[in-house]
């Protein structure tokens, strides 16, 4: 029985170390260089890309002119939030004729992390600290409140 003792705790330590792995994830997609390598600028349309690399992952918001292709890499260590370790960003721009314009590549180093899916609603308004939900009530109740009453309060012992 002494003999297990130095052996599950050896167990419960490589359980404990396997946990504190990081995990990595990746989102989105990206065609290979060699793909887009094919997408001829000022020959080829929309039709011709989508047979070509896919579908994008989304278009501009208000026309049809620019396609996205989003590739994000997050990497989670125990309880901390997802931070991106890698993003590639494919833009195609076309003319109004539907011809590609332009094919543009944008990494992690070219600008701000390009957030795929939130989980946070954003609110407008002022922001309070802890403290200031702690302690914004203090001198707003008065003990009539507390107490229900203008009576005076009955003690339990």
């Amino acid at each position: 029985m002494t003999r297990l003792a130095p052996l599950s705790a050896l167990l419960a330590s490589a359980i404990a170390l396997s946990a504190c792995e990081p995990v990595r994830q990746t989102h989105g997609y990206v065609p290979a260089d060699t793909y887009v390598q094919r997408i001829q600028v000022g020959e080829d349309g929309r039709a011709d890309v989508v047979a070509k690399i896919g579908r994008p992952g989304t278009t501009a918001t208000f026309e049809n002119d620019e396609w996205y292709y989003i590739s994000r890499t997050t990497e989670t260590e125990l309880f901390l939030a997802p931070k991106p370790i890698d993003q590639q960003v494919l833009v195609l721009a076309f003319d109004a004729d539907g011809v590609v314009r332009s094919v543009d590549r944008y990494g992690l180093q070219d600008g701000r992390v390009v957030d795929l899916v939130t989980r946070t609603t954003p609110t407008r308004g002022k922001r309070l600290t802890f403290l200031q939900q702690l302690l914004g009530n203090v001198g707003r109740i008065t003990p009539d409140q507390i107490t229900g009453g203008g009576g005076p309060v009955a003690s339990p012992f």
